[in-house]
């Protein structure tokens, strides 16, 4: 999900046009402006994204081309591999090693469903996408791992928003709503009910409110003493195909067995 309002970032972060920030801030800006385009920046677009003159981004590009963080090629810029380095060092979520950890169970959930399964957490009001397994026979969706989208559009972000501290689901449900399609659940209210049923049955379901043609079923992943969900799962499937709830007890089966390989790491460390 490309973010091209000028002065603003994913996550609600501003730029340094709205905040006059540090050579530190403004060069972050610049590789926020870059992680976030689907295709290499020139320059002019780097300065409409950011709002920064030429003169200085030019300056930062120069700096992190040297340090290995950009790449540039003709008149073109892009993030590099040291981004890539740095980024998987870094740990997600409130599991230490999430991702490895989690990918022989999203490897087994394929293996039973070949449908297109996900891990994430909760990043503010969005889910980030922690790790992606791509389904042989669901339709393709354009998430991707490092990428994110608002907790209510998700069937991953609602089995993380029921399970999740009050005032995180407050922040969540007092922020704006964005429609992706014709059925996403774009009020408070419906969001309140529909954490109900969550609640009730725990699984959650997307049912096109993301992507029109996908459906999507998704389990939270708990901590030690099973009170809140430290991470979620879930598999997307055609909604033209059989239901994805067909898939229920399979995902509900790694989940557990997910969230209780995470109980025993804890009582060892």
């Amino acid at each position: 999900m490309d973010e091209q309002r000028q002065g603003v970032v994913p996550g609600g972060r501003e730029t340094s046009a709205g905040k006059g920030d540090t050579s530190v801030g403004k060069g972050l800006c610049v590789l926020d402006a870059l992680a976030t385009s689907r295709a290499p920046l020139g320059v002019s677009e780097i300065a409409h994204r950011t709002g920064m003159a030429k003169s200085t981004i030019h300056r930062l590009l120069v700096t992190m081309i040297s340090h290995g963080y950009v790449a540039k090629v003709e008149d073109r810029y892009s993030l590099a591999d040291r981004v890539f380095e740095v980024g998987n060092r870094v740990q997600v979520g409130e599991v230490e090693n999430l991702r490895e950890s989690a990918a022989p169970y999203l490897a087994e959930l394929f293996a039973l469903t070949r449908q297109t399964v996900h891990l994430g957490v909760l990043s503010g009001s969005d889910v980030l996408y922690v790790d992606k397994v791509a389904g042989t026979n669901s339709p393709r969706v354009t998430t991707r791992v490092g990428g994110r989208r608002p907790a209510y559009a998700t069937g991953l972000g609602k089995a993380l928003l029921a399970f999740a501290s009050p005032p995180v689901v407050k922040q969540t449900l007092a922020g704006s709503f964005k429609r992706f399609t014709a059925y996403t659940v774009a009020d408070a209210q419906r969001m309140t009910q529909s954490l109900v049923r969550v609640r009730e049955t725990g699984l959650a379901t997307d049912y096109e409110e993301s992507f029109l043609g996908v459906a999507c079923l998704a389990a939270p992943v708990w901590n030690a003493d099973t009170t809140r969900a430290v991470a979620s799962i879930s598999l997307s499937c055609s909604v033209s195909g059989r239901s994805p709830s067909r898939y229920r007890t399979a995902l509900n089966d790694i989940a557990r067995q997910l969230s209780g390989a995470f109980r025993l790491a804890e009582r060892k460390a």
